[in-house]
């Protein structure tokens, strides 16, 4: 049965592409807010709730349906963009570092575990000089944290490694640290795995579409004045395989890599389960990187988001020119890498309007009923669409800009440890 809900606005062209099925208007869908009560016996399930990461007020939300703030975090500082609700109602988040010397948007450098009762657990930097975490933590099952970070290449630093550009390099790393004795456990560099066709005289000369697994370092130097030319604004571990997933804004793609490797192998392009060291195992989204064939999926893109069905959402900033998509992709590993050759994941589902535009930020996940929870970030709007693209809620928050929304049931742990 279809469910309803009052909504704040609604578009007067609905335009939806999802594979196999479109609709050309959404009449059955949105509802008044001035409509009968008896027409919303089928309102939402008020135990379905919402965790904002509201940027514009630097605080967390919990929220039903309705929008009734059901629980609230003050962070007393800016938010660097991620949260995670963990099981025993604890949030672990990212604050902006006010020594961050690389401050591109979506810089943190601090991590914070809050109690249930609101009080702090721990809190860690990884902020100096020369380094800035950004963008996105994720709280591992063995109580570590893992995180992106940005580090500073002097223009001379980058010349030598083949980058063609006048400037200073902030290339990309990743980062596992024990958060109670500030160990870091594991770390790979995506310097120590690039290539260049520039300049035959410098590090990493080749040729790049037969380096598939390879970063080419000047993929986008000529379109770019700073020198974030990566920008990693997401990541997920699924731990059962090892593979790490990260999504690579200004690449318009998604690296795959491999978690099993020793730190000193990871630098390396041998060892690991996949035998790769820390060579990218898989790419996809957008083939142009690497100079091969395939079709382009994305353009920006933000949090790779797992699925238990081993799928992948992903929200596409700019597809579409000053449109946006999600997008849901087959995967199929252990993978392989082959130059010359679409290597391309399956799109199995998408979605897309004439209205979902953010050009960054935002998130896709999917709900137990089977629908997609869209956030589309620098509107704050939440979005719920079916698997036939067919909108079942649309709600404008009180938040003009949130980094993602994730999807709680009233009888999920941390929901119940919240005392709610």
């Amino acid at each position: 049965m279809k469910k309803y809900a009052f909504l704040p606005l609604c578009f007067a062209v609905i335009s939806i592409l999802s594979y196999g099925c479109s609709s050309d208007s959404d009449s059955d869908i949105i509802i008044d807010e001035n409509e009968d009560q008896d027409d919303l016996d089928d309102a939402p399930d008020s135990e379905t709730y919402f965790l904002i990461a509201d940027q514009q007020n630097n605080e967390a939300h919990l929220i039903n349906y309705d929008g009734d703030e059901l629980f609230n975090w003050e962070f007393g500082q800016s938010l660097g963009n991620d949260i995670n609700l963990l099981s025993d109602g604890s949030l672990v988040v990212c604050l902006k570092a006010t020594n961050a010397s690389i401050t591109y948007g979506g810089y943190g450098g601090i991590f914070r575990k809050i109690n249930a009762d609101q009080s702090i657990d721990w809190e860690v930097s990884y902020s100096t000089d020369d380094y800035t975490a950004h963008h996105d933590v994720e709280y591992l099952s063995n109580g570590n944290i893992i995180f992106p970070v940005w580090s500073e290449l002097s223009q001379a630093e980058a010349s030598e490694e083949g980058f063609a550009a006048n400037y200073n390099l902030n290339p990309e790393s990743i980062i596992e640290m024990n958060p109670i004795t500030e160990e870091i456990v594991w770390e790979w560099h995506a310097m120590d795995h690039i290539i260049q066709d520039y300049d035959n005289t410098k590090a990493n000369f080749g040729v790049v579409s037969e380096n598939p697994n390879k970063i080419d370092v000047n993929y986008n130097y000529q379109t770019r004045n700073d020198g974030d030319i990566m920008h990693i604004n997401g990541l997920t571990l699924d731990e059962e395989k090892d593979l790490l997933y990260l999504t690579v804004n200004n690449y318009s793609e998604i690296w795959v890599i491999d978690h099993s490797t020793t730190t000193n192998e990871s630098s390396t392009n041998t060892g690991g389960n996949y035998g790769l060291g820390g060579d990218l195992v898989y790419r996809f989204g957008n083939p142009e990187t690497y100079d091969n064939i395939g079709e382009s999926t994305l353009s920006n893109v933000h949090y790779p988001n797992l699925l238990d069905t081993g799928n992948m959402l992903a929200y596409a900033n700019d597809v579409f020119n000053n449109q946006s998509q999600v997008v849901e992709y087959e995967l199929n590993p252990p993978y392989q890498l082959i130059a010359g050759q679409d290597n391309e994941p399956t799109v199995v589902w998408s979605f897309t309007n004439s209205d979902l535009y953010s050009s960054g930020l935002s998130s896709a996940v999917r709900m137990d009923n089977g629908n997609t929870l869209i956030a589309e970030g620098r509107d704050g709007t939440l979005w719920e669409v079916n698997s036939q693209g067919e909108i079942e809620w649309l709600y404008k928050t009180n938040y003009a800009t949130i980094w993602r929304a994730y999807v709680f049931y009233s009888e999920d742990p941390a929901v119940v440890a919240l005392g709610l």
